[in-house]
């Protein structure tokens, strides 16, 4: 009888892998359904890199680009599935937030690269996310601003936004296949449309007051 517990044990790692794949290429298909349904109403269009790899989308929401896809990302010892989505900017501006003591802190030996790459920590009170820029002066103003604050308030289930090069990157772990279907993702983009629209106006306005004092 010992000498099948081996296999018996092995079986059963088999059959629970098995189901989680099965699990997972079903939601995957019912994502890529979503995403086709959600590329109709943005004039846009879902893909995949192959039938068992998460979908993607691209397409236009209020007159922006917009992108809709799945990121992996490695912290410490885990690994967690991140939707991303990443809209149109108008705005010089760059900074990178990272939700506080969540998945996206990073490693201490990516920290070096991170600032050289993205800036070094920026002190803003109030807010549910550290702050990094390479124009330190310019971020700490900006993510003062109280319509700010507000905003950025209401983005708590995000793990990182990125205002980079003329796109706003957000990205939140991802919950489940309702996340991905098109009513959700509409008041998803709605609210980063909400928070660009927020960026471009102060953006704007410190060139004005920059422009005026020179």
């Amino acid at each position: 009888m010992i000498s099948y517990i081996p296999l018996t044990f092995f079986g059963i790692i088999a059959a629970v892998g098995l189901g989680f794949f099965v699990h997972g290429f079903v939601n995957r298909q019912k994502i890529f359904a979503a995403f086709n349904e959600l590329a109709s109403l943005l004039s846009g269009a879902a893909g995949r890199s192959a039938i068992w790899a998460y979908p993607y989308l691209s397409g236009t929401y209020e007159g922006r680009p917009v992108k809709i896809f799945f990121h992996t990302a490695e912290n410490h010892t885990v690994s967690v599935l991140n939707l991303v989505v990443e809209m149109g900017v108008a705005t010089p501006d760059k900074v990178l937030l990272l939700q506080k003591n969540g998945f996206r802190d990073p490693k201490p030996d990516q920290k070096a690269k991170l600032e050289e790459e993205v800036g070094p920590a920026v002190p803003v009170p109030g807010i549910p996310f550290d702050v990094r820029s390479k124009d330190t002066a310019r971020a700490a103003v900006l993510m003062r601003a109280p319509d700010l604050v507000r905003e950025i308030g209401t983005m708590t289930s995000y793990n990182q936004i990125l205002l980079w090069d003329g796109s706003l990157i957000v990205s939140k772990q991802f919950e489940g296949v309702s996340e991905t279907l098109p009513e959700a993702m509409m008041a998803t983009l709605a609210s980063i449309l909400s928070l660009a629209k927020r960026f471009e106006e102060l953006g704007q306005g410190m060139e004005k007051i920059g422009a005026q004092s020179a």
